[in-house]
Parts: structure tokens; C-alpha cells; sequence
């Protein structure tokens, strides 16, 4: 990845937290009140790209947060459990860690995506409702796919859609991508198909692309590595239910 891409990434999570991107390169930690991106979320939100930490907060938590981390490493106030001790809280549900990765048109490896297809037809699309009611919710939602937004690429076996993806276009301009698998069809090299084929596609018309996932789910963090998918930060969502 050149450094104009890093560069440009970094600059976006600083605006995001409203902080100023020097203070990123060096080992620090770093306290916000939740700026105009994350205002109104009731929760703790967290970056972390081996160097700097970030932790943005609601106003009421700040003062309890900047006790509990002061002296500390940034690695160490990048922590769910930590993070939660220091404000007293009970009821919560933590997102993450989550692999956020990057590539561009130098550091992408692309692999064979021949069977690939965008889904344009009535009956392509009718094929992907059975792809949604194999897979939760959850997962519905973290492919990007939305029926009446294009594009939609998907892996075709024995007339049966085997993985899709799509992707949103984030507000930094990145194209963030999303997949989804069916079940009985998973670690066969499916998802890694689309996954390339919407990266080439992004690149080709000059988009940054980007891919976030569990860092708990191995597979696809591997499916993005492989691909040249380079982990420039993680991040951590404590959503405060109380």
C-alpha cells in the first residue's frame, strides 16, 4: 500500500474523532466527547492501529475514562473489560475488536473470479432471497447488499447462489465491502471470488477499498489478507444499554 493511501485513511478516522492526524503517529491516548460522527451513540467507541488509541465517549463518562487511563499504554485502554470497569456499568453489548482493512491498486492480489456474476434479472434476484433466509439478520445486514443497489456479485453453483457481496460508499469516499455465504457452501473459495471481484471492480473506477470484519472470524479476515486487504487499525464498540 503507498503511503498516500495510508495517509488518506488516517485522515479520515482523525476527522471522525475530530483530532488532529499527528497525534496518531506516535504512541498516545487520546480522549474525545463523541464529535458530529458518532453524536447521540450511548456508548463507548474505540480505535486502535498498533500506535495510538482513541476513545470516544459520551460527556457524562469522560472524566470517569480519563482517571482510569492515565499512565496507561495505549494497548491497554484498548480493552472492552477495562473500558467498562472504568465507567461502572452493567449492562452493555460489546462489537469488536474488528478488523478494519484497506487496499489499493498497488497492494491488491486478485484472485480468479471467473464464475462471478452481477445479479441484474428478476430471477437472479429471487435466487438471493433463499441466500438471505439461509443466513441471520445479522449477517443479511453486514453483506451491504440492498435489492435495489447495484452492484450485487454473486458465485453461482448447481443453480444455487452460493455468496454475494456488495458494497456502501463510506463518507470518506472508500467503498466498503460486504459478503455473505451460504452455510453449506462456506471455505471453498466462494466468498473469496466476490470479495475479489468487488475489489477490482472498486479499483477500476478509482475507489480506496475497504473491509471490516470480527477479528474473531478468522475466515474472513483471512479471505481479506489474501487478497491484499492490509489491517491498518482495529476498533471496539461498547454499546451502553443502561
Amino acid at each position: 500500500m503507498d503511503e498516500e493511501t495510508r495517509l488518506r485513511v488516517y485522515k479520515d478516522w482523525a476527522e471522525r474523532f475530530d483530532c488532529d492526524i499527528s497525534s496518531m503517529t506516535i504512541p498516545n491516548v487520546i480522549l474525545r466527547e463523541h464529535s458530529k460522527t458518532l453524536k447521540g451513540y450511548n456508548g463507548i467507541y474505540c480505535f486502535f492501529n498498533g500506535t495510538a488509541s482513541i476513545i470516544s465517549s459520551p460527556t457524562k463518562y469522560i472524566s470517569f475514562i480519563k482517571r482510569s487511563i492515565s499512565g496507561r499504554h495505549p494497548a491497554e485502554t484498548f480493552d472492552a473489560n477495562f473500558l467498562i470497569k472504568s465507567i461502572d456499568i452493567s449492562k452493555y453489548k460489546v462489537v469488536g475488536p474488528a478488523f478494519q482493512g484497506y487496499v489499493d491498486r498497488a497492494s491488491f492480489l486478485e484472485a480468479s473470479s471467473l464464475e462471478v456474476v452481477e445479479l441484474v434479472t428478476s430471477n437472479q434476484l429471487f435466487l438471493l432471497n433463499d441466500l438471505r433466509k439461509s443466513c441471520s439478520e445479522t449477517e443479511w445486514e453486514h453483506s451491504s447488499i440492498e435489492i435495489n443497489r447495484q452492484p450485487i456479485l454473486a458465485k453461482m453453483s448447481e443453480e444455487k447462489i452460493v455468496a454475494a457481496g456488495s458494497w456502501r460508499e463510506e463518507q470518506s469516499g472508500f467503498l466498503s465491502v460486504g459478503i455473505l455465504s451460504h452455510p453449506d457452501y462456506r471455505s471453498k473459495g466462494h466468498a473469496k471470488a466476490v470479495v475479489s471481484a468487488l475489489t477490482r471492480k472498486g479499483l477500476e473506477d478509482g475507489y480506496t477499498m475497504h473491509y471490516q470484519t470480527l477479528m474473531s472470524n478468522s475466515s474472513s479476515v483471512a479471505v481479506a489478507k489474501s487478497l491484499g486487504f492490509e489491517k491498518l487499525a482495529c476498533t471496539l464498540a461498547i454499546r451502553i444499554l443502561e
